[in-house]
């Protein structure tokens, strides 16, 4: 084999490789905007899983760091375990549990790549309504409570394109939040708290912009 041809083989080679790298490398100097869904496990030992969804944007301003703004939504009345008291003929309970959380959170991406490390402050709400049923007679009472929550998780984004990446990731939430007095009284009407750390598991569908 001829040296020239040994040449270009070689340069054919790097060429490829640069290719390679380039659509593996993970753009920066953007913003992105995604969809997430995912799993949902809370504290308490006896609850199921629930779903959680939610949106999110934020901007890579560094080869090495970020930041972005999450949204997601929480049925917690899904993954509670209570049930119809059957020894209560006539007695019906309904009620619904919803969790909003919002996070911002700072970004780190070890080496420049793709593996993403995060953590930050939120604001949690939740917002509750209770429908009791009894002889024929229904009552209702709602509530909502705002909390302070702190999270931290790990992420991989796969890069499909120049634009749209898909980015696994698991995130731990504590809600910061004060026992309900147990003075109760019907002025005051329905109290609720909540203070746990609870899990997620989810995948987020994105898109970049700018760049």
């Amino acid at each position: 084999m001829s040296k020239q041809t040994s040449r270009k083989i070689c340069m054919a080679l790097m060429a490829g490789l640069m290719m390679v790298g380039c659509a593996s490398a993970p753009a920066w100097a953007q913003g992105h905007f995604g969809v997430t869904g995912g799993l949902y496990q809370v504290e308490d030992d006896d609850a199921d899983r629930t779903e959680v969804f939610g949106v999110r944007g934020g901007y890579r301003f560094h080869p090495n760091f970020g930041f972005e703004g999450s949204l997601t939504r929480v049925d917690l009345a899904d993954a509670a375990s209570i049930e119809d008291d059957p020894a209560l003929p006539g007695f019906d309970l309904d009620f619904q549990l919803d969790l909003y959380n919002l996070d911002l959170s700072l970004q780190w991406f070890p080496g420049g790549g793709n593996f993403v490390v995060f953590a930050g402050p939120g604001l949690a709400r939740l917002d509750t309504e209770v429908e009791v049923s009894f002889l024929g007679e229904r009552f209702s009472e709602s509530a909502n409570e705002n909390i302070f929550t702190a999270h931290a998780g790990l992420g991989y984004e796969w890069q499909l394109n120049e634009r749209f990446f898909i980015r696994p990731e698991v995130r731990a939430r504590r809600y910061f939040d004060d026992e309900p007095d147990d003075d109760f009284s019907e002025e005051e009407g329905l109290e609720v708290s909540y203070e746990a750390t609870d899990y997620e598991a989810a995948v987020t569908f994105g898109w970049r912009i700018g760049g």
